[in-house]
């Protein structure tokens, strides 16, 4: 049986594929893609957004990775929050899905776009509706994602599987930041720095787990009943 100590060190390592990857990938690749300007600039960077479109499912791979590692050791203790953390992981890799085929969509406007050699003002309505298409589908993947994330440090502080102060602090930032990625989806405006306090948290997670692991099920001090004969 695999041990706990070795469940949370393939999890923190999934979790680094994540922390590693998402920053080029979102902040750097898909940039052009995902901005105001979008159906002028991303025809160029077209090879670069599909291989980033493929990168993200990697991404989102990691995280239902991290669910089927855990699962043997979560199910020792509860069951049914076991079975919700995989299953929201799934939720995930559906949600990404949404938002890569809207993605698609934007960078197809905008090869038309440059095929157009003048500004086209139907492609230019097109891609406002597109964009704005995007942004629910963005916004709902990100919440699922940290909600995800939340329940995971939930997991992780109720059953006492890494120091609770980090566990709790993990609970409350990342509480906030999936409130955050909620908001634009309420009429709201998404607050980057809210998001920030929850990478933090990962990072310091991911060097715990890399380093010691899940504890390791303490064995009940309950005495042994008897039956009566």
């Amino acid at each position: 049986m695999t041990s706990a100590k070795s469940v949370g060190r393939v999890i923190g390592l999934a979790l680094s594929v994540q922390v590693l990857l998402a920053p080029p990938v979102y902040f750097a690749w898909m940039r052009p893609l995902t901005g105001s300007r979008f159906l002028a600039e991303s025809s160029g960077i077209a090879p670069l957004v599909r291989v980033s479109l493929l990168l993200t499912f990697l991404l989102s791979a990691m995280t239902f990775t991290a669910a089927i590692a855990a699962l043997p050791v979560f199910r020792t203790y509860s069951e049914r929050m076991a079975i919700s953390y995989l299953a929201l992981s799934v939720v995930g890799v559906s949600t990404l899905a949404m938002e890569n085929i809207v993605i698609r969509s934007m960078l197809a406007l905008s090869e038309e776009y440059a095929k157009s050699g003048t500004a086209n003002p139907l492609l230019q309505v097109l891609g406002g509706i597109v964009r704005e298409t995007w942004l629910g589908a963005h916004f709902t993947n990100l919440t699922v994602s940290h909600g995800t994330v939340f329940l995971l440090f939930v997991i992780l502080y109720r059953f006492a599987l890494v120091p609770r102060l980090l566990a709790g602090l993990g609970m409350a930032a990342s509480a906030l930041s999936t409130a955050a990625a909620a908001m634009p989806l309420l009429g709201g405006d998404f607050v980057f720095q809210l998001v920030a306090p929850t990478g933090l948290c990962i990072v310091a997670l991911i060097l715990w787990l890399l380093a010691q692991g899940f504890a390791e099920p303490q064995p009940s001090l309950k005495p042994v009943v008897q039956p009566h004969v």
